[in-house]
């Protein structure tokens, strides 16, 4: 939203000629009044009206460090002046110094308390210092004296939608298409919050109507752009994008958020030069400058090389930005904190403890910028009553994934239903407002649950009146809000586990709870949280049970005569150290009997089409023809994906970053999963539910001994029957393993004990 304009002149007054200058100035004849300004200033050195409005005529024409001088000598003549302190501080704003405007603002509504203007002003410093919940009362206030002022209304509905409550701020921007109906601002603010509420249809036809409006408006565009990216339709809006950076003036806002939809698709050589861009035009954004460090975290790489000088780029942004950090000191840098992540780290081969150490260490010192929503309380803590002799110890789960989602079924869900009442309370912060038959499950077997809040600063005081003794996050690194909370301290003991199978690094983390399974002997290395080994899986899961759909696999254009080896990763899941494994795979099954490979599409275009181009160079370099032994088929939903299961030969883990949720779902269905077994934890899922099944002859140590076994299992339609059999019988004990939860039980109780 722009900073409220500069106020009109005063009436004429004192120097004969200054009725005529605030007459031209009125009419809009800039130059000919600053003109009459100057020469009464010549004549009367002092003279406030002269002195203030040349000042609003150079902020008027964005000539900021004369603004600020001219009404600084006006204030020295009257300090207490309304409108130009106003004026002054919309100066700040417009500079980018919102603290200063914001001690302004705040001198006005002491003088006018009840005037829109100086609440608007207010407000608008607020949200510029990252304090948008600060921001609505000001606002709400402004709007209540004129509920007909668009820029207070477009202000009041931002700041509603900063924190969350989409809702409201739909309402907030439905007013202004009807106080200003041809504006197409007001119809793409207003697509904006559609967008949030998850009405994607919706939402397009308001961005659509706003580009009608204003076809040359680079904020329409990049609203339109932003929700064909909520609808999934990834390649259009980057075209959108694309088209609303070329117009004139694409605002700091626009070129983030284009950055982090080309992160999202692996675009990160385009992301870097938007973001580069965006730092250009403002140098103190720190949503910019973050994002372009994580930048270097690639999701995929085109070859083999570019994988190290990336990680020396992102170890080297990460100092930058500590150093910028420190020089600054920006209020509104905890904002940025999670909006990018290095999730991507996790998928190369390497030990990256070192790197996610100065990465968590990074995100709990900005962090520390966000001002503490609760008063009398210091700030990133909690405070704690010491409670009743013996009473539970009151344990929090902080997830935007309490729903039917891989983390919830495979980890949270069996440790949230099944801690001892007698000794435990289980609390739930659900974070994301998606809710399913799952989320009611959850609310329905726990002491609290809480899923009301709509911003970060309301989540601290929800988790902080909770009082929780344990906070645990099953998953740090796929969800902005959990990343920040995990960066702060809420409770005595805090602990992440597996749903980012990877140290967090944040310094606020005492434990990471994995399985004893899983890990291997020098696992400890790898974390800076201390590690603790569950016994088995570490969890207490449960069959999936769907209900398998009929697939007839000539609908996908292969065969059903020959077996299919299923590949079921997301693109990035497939790093090029290991592309040749999957062309020597296809050679060996062109040579055998025949197979095909059957990867699956994503919701990113750009990362399918990167890693069938590497496949395609790695299948050629082996002499085999790409398109006779692999098939990459859509998406399915859970019931067709397990149709499909029953009519494959086997399951190919992905090298480096295991599956753990499709190896269980094949284990389900009887199909035989071919596991690589890696250096650390995340390359070790599958592995360990093989060896669990008492399958080691599925379990493969390195490139060779995996290409080996697959081809000779895609031959041997005997051999994976006798693994489906096995399977079959041993396969109950994985599941309703209570072993996992009494552990985290005794774990909890005897670091939380350490903790207080």
């Amino acid at each position: 939203m722009r900073a409220r304009p500069p106020q009109r002149p005063p009436e004429p007054a004192e120097h004969p000629l200054i009725a005529q200058a605030v007459g031209l100035h009125q009419a809009g004849q800039i130059a000919e009044a600053a003109v009459l300004y100057a020469r009464i200033l010549a004549e009367v050195p002092r003279h406030f009206d002269a002195a203030h409005l040349l000042g609003v005529i150079a902020l008027q024409e964005g000539r900021y460090p004369e603004a600020e001088r001219r009404i600084k000598a006006a204030l020295q003549v009257a300090p207490n002046h309304a409108a130009a302190l106003g004026n002054l501080g919309t100066v700040y704003l417009r500079m980018g110094r919102a603290e200063e405007a914001h001690r302004l603002f705040e001198r006005t509504v002491r003088l006018q308390p009840d005037m829109a203007v100086p609440l608007g002003n207010l407000g608008a410093a607020l949200r510029q210092m990252g304090r948008p919940d600060a921001a609505l009362t000001p606002l709400r206030r402004a709007y209540a004296l004129d509920p007909r002022s668009v820029e207070v209304c477009n202000l009041l509905g931002a700041c509603l939608l900063d924190t969350g409550d989409a809702p409201a701020a739909v309402q907030m921007f439905e007013a202004v298409t009807v106080l200003d109906p041809g504006g197409a601002d007001a119809w793409a603010n207003l697509a904006a919050a559609v967008t949030r509420t998850g009405d994607g249809d919706a939402a397009l036809a308001l961005a659509r109507k706003a580009v009608a409006l204003q076809p040359g408006s680079s904020a329409a565009h990049a609203v339109l752009a932003g929700a064909l990216f909520e609808k999934g339709q990834e390649e259009a809006a980057i075209r959108a994008w694309r088209e609303a950076v070329a117009l004139p003036a694409p605002s700091t806002r626009t070129l983030c958020a284009f950055g982090h939809a080309l992160l999202s698709g692996g675009l990160c050589v385009e992301a870097r030069q938007v973001l580069a861009q965006a730092i250009a035009a403002d140098a103190d954004n720190a949503n910019a400058r973050w994002a372009l460090a994580m930048s270097w975290c690639e999701p995929m790489f085109t070859d083999v090389a570019a994988i190290e000088p990336a990680r020396a780029a992102f170890d080297q942004a990460l100092a930058e930005l500590r150093a910028w950090f420190k020089a600054t000191r920006r209020h509104e840098a905890y904002l940025a904190v999670g909006a990018s992540q290095p999730f991507f780290l996790a998928y190369q081969p390497y030990d990256n403890r070192a790197l996610l150490a100065r990465y968590g260490s990074l995100c709990v010192e900005w962090m520390a910028s966000m001002p503490d929503p609760g008063a009398g309380q210091a700030r990133g803590s909690a405070k704690w009553a010491p409670g009743a002799a013996g009473r539970p110890l009151r344990v929090g789960f902080v997830s935007a994934q309490v729903r039917d989602h891989s983390v919830w079924n495979a980890i949270t869900k069996g440790w949230v239903t099944h801690l001892d009442p007698a000794r435990f309370e289980a609390h739930v912060f659900q974070l994301d407002g998606t809710s399913d038959g799952e989320t009611e499950f959850a609310r329905s077997h726990v002491s609290g649950f809480v899923a009301a809040p709509h911003s970060l600063p309301a989540w601290v005081l929800a988790i902080r009146a909770a009082q929780p003794d344990v906070l645990i996050y099953p998953e740090i690194g796929m969800d902005p809000l959990t990343v920040q909370l995990a960066s702060l301290r809420l409770a005595p003991l805090q602990a992440a586990a597996w749903g980012h199978p990877e140290t967090t690094g944040l310094p606020t983390m005492d434990l990471y709870l994995s399985a004893e399974d899983f890990e291997p002997a020098d696992a400890s290395a790898y974390y800076t949280e201390q590690l603790v080994r569950l016994p088995g899986l570490g969890v207490h899961v449960e069959p999936l049970a769907p209900e398998p759909l009929d697939i007839d696999v000539r609908e996908f254009g292969l065969p059903r005569d020959e077996p299919l080896l299923l590949c079921p990763g997301a693109p990035f899941k497939y790093s090029p150290l290991q592309d040749a494994v999957w062309a020597r795979i296809a050679r060996g099954l062109h040579a055998g009997s025949g197979g095909w490979l059957v990867f699956f599409g994503s919701r990113s275009a750009s990362m399918d089409a990167i890693l069938e181009q590497r496949l395609r160079a790695a299948f050629a370099r082996e002499g085999v023809d790409f398109d006779d032994h692999v098939c990459r088929i859509p998406a399915l939903s859970r019931p067709r994906f397990f149709g499909l299961m029953q009519k494959a030969a086997l399951m190919l883990d992905t090298i480096g970053f295991s599956g753990f949720n499709t190896a269980l779902q094949a284990v389900e269905c009887g199909l035989p999963v071919l596991a690589h077994e890696g250096r650390f934890m995340r390359g070790r899922l599958a592995s360990a539910i093989m060896r669990r099944l008492g399958l080691p002859e599925l379990v493969a140590r390195d490139d060779e001994e995996f290409i080996a076994r697959a081809v000779q299992l895609a031959a041997d339609g005997a051999l994976r029957a006798g693994f489906a059999q096995r399977i079959a019988a041993a396969r109950d004990p994985l599941y309703r393993d209570l072993r996992p939860v009494r552990a985290l039980e005794e774990a909890l109780l005897k670091a939380s004990t350490r903790a207080r």
